[in-house]
């Protein structure tokens, strides 16, 4: 027997619409995102760990080089999801998707937020090692030219591997959110809400 919260056949197409799009912008554009918009500094810094302190000039107090390694990260983040947010809205929208900002910030939050996570790498790390891909972080690299870090995850490295994989999963899951959040289920649903939150709700809906 179909269950009664079942999505009517029109809701699923255009659910299944807004992630087809959604995903390919993500999956095709990441490359583009994560390394034409990412400065050089912080393609450097990002995946930095330790207590040192680096002196910035006169002006400006010592960041420990953990601390700089964030704001590395979080500024490549930035810059990636204002790629991945212009690419989707500019495809969604000549495609003829009207998709809520709400609904297209949802998945973007998720798609940068994690993006700066796994790039920091230790995250990253620890899942290999719990999967027993440890051997592979360990050998899979292949000869290249290095910096004085033994430990860099550049290209040709099973960590820049794992990084890549990593990202477009989670842009496929962004975009399942994406269109969840964008196409609303016409077959029933809680009642609205009604005051501020129903005004700011039907605002944070409104198509762009």
């Amino acid at each position: 027997m179909p269950s009664s919260r079942a999505a009517a056949p029109g809701t699923t197409a255009e659910r299944m619409g807004v992630f087809a799009v959604t995903a390919v912008v993500f999956t095709m554009l990441h490359p583009f995102c994560d390394l034409w918009l990412q400065g050089r500094d912080d393609s450097i810094a990002k995946e930095k760990h330790g207590q040192t302190l680096v002196p910035r000039g006169p002006d400006a107090r010592a960041l420990t080089v953990s601390q700089l390694g964030r704001r590395a990260a979080a500024r490549h983040a930035l810059t990636y999801t204002a790629g991945q947010v212009a690419a989707a809205a500019i495809v969604l929208r000549s495609l003829g998707f009207r998709v809520p900002v709400a609904a297209l910030l949802a998945g973007a939050i998720v798609n940068g937020g994690t993006h700066a996570l796994i790039d920091r790498r230790r995250i990253l790390e620890q899942l290999a090692a719990k999967t027993g891909h440890t051997t592979f972080l360990t050998e899979g690299t292949v000869l290249r030219k290095l910096d004085d870090d033994p430990a860099a995850s550049g290209p040709g490295t099973a960590l820049y591997e794992l990084d890549a994989a990593g990202h477009l999963a989670i842009g496929a899951a962004a975009a399942v959110l994406t269109a969840r959040l964008a196409v609303r289920d016409t077959t029933g649903g809680t009642p609205r809400r009604r005051g501020l939150r129903r005004r700011l709700r039907r605002a944070a809906s409104k198509p762009w």
